[in-house]
């Protein structure tokens, strides 16, 4: 299966909102991560099975969010997920915000790099090959 964009949508808590009833913008980093885990899961690659159990971990080198329109509590909002890059020693993925009415929200972006359990970077072709495999297989069906 081919991995696109996936859509995960949830709806805005109080919690996710400053004093002034705006979602506060570290909220935007949380969300992609969540959504980040809803694209594994949907083509199959759950996080926790596929990676952190076996002694990946997916550390993040940069994140970016460009804010574009308030957000509010209790507004539905979709994240649209893709992995834009998949190397034998990263992944990065791209985000959009989306509210219920089509405004884009938010874009931004996250670059990951694989470590194991010790914190080193691993080359995951060379330290799982039949995951790789997997992820590359799956990545090139998209393109």
């Amino acid at each position: 299966m081919a991995m696109g964009s996936v859509d995960y949508t949830m709806r805005v808590k109080w919690g996710d909102c400053d004093a002034a009833g705006i979602s506060y913008y570290a909220k935007n980093f949380e969300w992609f991560t969540d959504a980040r885990f809803e694209l594994f899961a949907h083509y199959g690659f759950p996080y926790m099975e596929t990676f952190h159990h076996k002694g990946i971990s997916l550390v993040c080198l940069k994140a970016e969010s460009d804010y574009k329109k308030m957000i509010r509590p209790l507004e539905e909002i979709t994240i649209k997920t893709s992995i834009s890059e998949l190397t034998r020693t990263r992944m990065a993925f791209t985000y959009q915000i989306v509210k219920s009415n089509g405004e884009l929200a938010a874009e931004g972006f996250t670059a990951h790099a694989y470590v194991n359990s010790e914190g080193r970077p691993l080359n995951l072709k060379k330290s799982f090959p039949a995951l790789w495999n997997d992820l590359s297989i799956a990545q090139s069906e998209k393109e």
